[in-house]
């Protein structure tokens, strides 16, 4: 076997590996979780296109809007995450 079909090989069995762990955790590439809402405008439901990074966490957000004034004043919302 080629170093070109065995780097295809691997790449295949990995990324089938990636997708047997996804599908396990109920959730899939970048979604958020149900019933997950904006810690900004509690209530209003995140979109997978708005987050900040935090602390080691991804915080999602339900618009633009949102993600600046996040960024602005991350710790006032951050007691709005429920854990």
């Amino acid at each position: 076997m080629s170093m070109r079909k065995r780097t295809v090989k691997t790449f295949v069995v990995a990324a089938g590996a990636v997708l047997v762990v996804l599908a396990s955790s109920g959730l899939t590439w970048g979604e958020v979780e149900k019933g997950q809402t904006c810690p900004v405008m509690i209530g209003q439901p995140v979109k997978e296109k708005f987050f900040v990074d935090y602390n080691g966490s991804r915080i999602y957000l339900c618009c633009g809007p949102c993600v600046k004034a996040f960024k602005k004043s991350p710790e006032k919302y951050m007691k709005n995450i429920k854990n």
